[in-house]
């Protein structure tokens, strides 16, 4: 029940930031050229050269690629509920879930300084939703295996801040308004609890139906997180 209550409550977030989007609110104007021009107010070649870099390790392509490397290897290691779970999340919540949501905002990107070109649907950021759902998975997992406090603390907050860094890029490039990136992240953590609420739920019924296949199940990540 957390899981759910607390991916609720940031799809809540999720649908004030798109009202303001949807309507075109003077606050989300006001926001977004705030921040725009704090971010972007030191651009210099060498930065703009390695961000250009590291921005692509949040794109959705690369991240449906290393979704399919991660889930066949937990098929190797017959933990096929956990794969199903992993796979099953980035594709009905990143890639098909964020591609929806970018048809029906369809807004435009900004029309400022952008140092890489992107012409695609702008809100929310599609670079935010795979960053937030695919490494917060991974983040989240990590952070339940762990069995001591501090572990948990410093995998959460090195997780927390590599996401925001590479939201970051994407208006430091030019290409998301800050509020494209922000309805992204908080799409991809509602994603992600939800996700997981889910799986704790079917996880058993899951189990029962792969062993019909003869698939002997060997998830157990989240056993102590069923409590």
């Amino acid at each position: 029940m957390p899981f759910f209550i607390i991916g609720i409550l940031f799809l809540i977030l999720f649908g004030t930031i798109a009202w303001g989007v949807f309507f075109e609110s003077g606050w989300v104007t006001s926001f977004d050229l705030s921040w725009i021009e704090r971010i972007q107010g030191s651009v210099s070649e060498g930065k703009t050269s390695f961000i250009m870099k590291i921005t692509e390790l949040g794109n959705m392509k690369l991240v449906i690629v290393l979704t399919i490397i991660i889930a066949i290897v937990l098929f190797f290691k017959r933990k096929y509920a956990e794969g199903l779970w992993f796979g099953g999340t980035i594709l009905f919540c990143a890639a098909i879930g964020g591609k929806i949501l970018k048809k029906v905002f369809d807004r435009d990107r900004p029309a400022f300084l952008q140092l890489i070109e992107k012409t695609n649907e702008s809100f929310p950021s599609g670079h935010a939703t795979a960053t937030t759902i695919f490494y917060g998975l991974i983040g989240l997992v990590l952070v339940l295996a762990a069995t001591e406090v501090w572990k948990k603390f410093v995998v959460g907050f090195i997780t927390l801040a590599w996401i925001g860094f590479i939201l970051i890029t994407r208006i430091y490039l030019g290409v998301h308004f800050p509020t494209d990136v922000i309805g992204g992240f908080l799409y991809g953590i509602a994603a992600i609890l939800l996700s997981m609420g889910v799986y704790l739920v079917v996880q058993e019924p899951l189990r029962n139906l792969l062993r019909k296949f003869k698939l002997n199940d060997q998830s157990e990540t989240f056993e102590r997180s069923r409590g």
